[in-house]
């Protein structure tokens, strides 16, 4: 009987865990997402100067949730994520606007099916 309790309280546990972890996941990249998307939108409006901090901004963002979503994430979709960085980076630096507009959509797309694929649902618990 005791070896019972012990299960059904390692479950509720886990259970818990899981709902931190959902919930620290949106938390992480959920900002992120608005500020690529934010930083895509400024440039097609031709702000290209004041998207780029943005856009930096939500890959520092990145870096630092970047441990913790690797300790409970696919790490394929987290490489093409990192690469897709890397291109934005360069974007910025040669100043080809439609093509880092097209990069920071395509990033907030990718973080935000990381974090979608983390997120609160009973089978992401399960």
């Amino acid at each position: 009987m005791a070896r019972g309790w012990l299960g059904a309280g390692v479950l509720v546990v886990f259970l818990i865990l899981g709902f931190v972890v959902s919930g620290a996941m949106d938390n992480a990249h959920t900002p992120a997402c608005e500020l690529l998307t934010q930083a895509a939108d400024m440039t097609l409006t031709g702000d290209f100067g004041g998207a780029v901090p943005l856009a930096m901004e939500a890959k520092d963002r990145w870096e630092k949730s970047w441990n913790g979503t690797a300790a409970v994430a696919d790490h394929s979709p987290m490489d093409d994520v990192d690469a897709l960085f890397a291109e934005m980076v360069t974007y910025a630096q040669s100043g080809e606007e439609p093509h880092f507009a097209a990069c920071c959509r395509e990033l907030a797309k990718r973080v935000q099916a990381v974090s979608e694929a983390h997120r609160f649902s009973w089978w992401n618990v399960l």
